[in-house]
């Protein structure tokens, strides 16, 4: 931005930052708090869906990619 007095901007916005040193602070810890939250959820919920996958593959009986439900004597032995 081209001013005319921009050494005494440059100065009350650096003052303005330094008066304001705790609530920037603050607001970094909140944003790195944040960014820690859903880092933490999206792995949380993840594995739940991978364990969940696993659970569902164990109950199957084999990790196989389809399974069959409610087949006749005459399907399995086809």
């Amino acid at each position: 931005m081209k001013v005319k007095n921009q050494k005494c901007i440059r100065r009350l916005s650096y003052k303005s930052l330094w008066a304001t040193r705790k609530r920037n602070v603050i607001a970094i810890f909140a944003i790195a708090l944040t960014t820690l939250l859903f880092t933490s959820l999206f792995t949380i919920l993840m594995s739940l869906n991978e364990s969940y996958e696993t659970y569902n593959f164990r109950q199957v009986g084999g990790y196989s990619d389809g399974t069959f439900k409610e087949l006749s004597e005459e399907q399995v032995e086809k």
